[in-house]
């Protein structure tokens, strides 16, 4: 038997059927139904078994492709959130480099500035010991000059009185 001569027979169980009084109800009999339910269901095409079993293993599979979507969307979720972390990392080094780099600026800024005021410094205490330097060589070879004429005026000054001594000698020995 086919399954629409069993659907017919279920039709016509229905339309043979008595109606409830006061009601729009049917009174069918169950068994019978049943029995035809049961003879459609062991009547039932193999195609239809084959495509009920296609439905469920399409359905795992597309359960198994879900799970396989969804370990793959959280490997990427947190690969990402690696990645963010890494640039943040990054980030944050690059940071840190640059504030050291201006740090180092900042102090060879300062280093320079302190060397240049050093140097400055040294310059002026070198011209002042210079010319310190200068003005006591000039004293000193002042007052050895004064000295030395002192000292050669002096020499003169007895150098003439030797002469004019020998000079009155020489004249009272012509005159004696």
């Amino acid at each position: 038997m086919s399954i629409e001569s069993l659907l017919d027979e279920i039709e016509d169980v229905i339309e043979n059927s008595k109606n409830v009084p006061f009601s729009s109800k049917i009174s069918v009999d169950g068994d019978e139904i049943k029995t035809l339910i049961e003879d459609i269901r062991l009547n039932m095409p193999d195609e239809l078994m084959k495509a009920r079993k296609i439905a469920s293993e399409r359905k795992e599979i597309l359960d198994a492709a879900q799970v396989t979507a969804d370990g793959i969307i959280e490997d990427a979720r947190k690969e990402a959130q690696d990645i963010v972390a890494e640039h943040s990392i990054t980030k944050a080094a690059e940071d840190n480099a640059a504030d050291i780099i201006q740090q180092a600026r900042t102090q060879a800024t300062e280093i320079v500035e302190q060397a240049r005021a050093t140097a400055s410094d040294l310059t002026d205490q070198a011209q002042k010991w210079s010319t310190d330097l200068r003005t006591s060589a000039g004293e000193y070879v002042e007052n050895i000059v004064a000295t030395a004429d002192e000292a050669l005026t002096a020499s003169v000054n007895e150098i003439r009185k030797a002469r004019m001594s020998l000079r009155n000698a020489a004249n009272q020995t012509k005159n004696d």
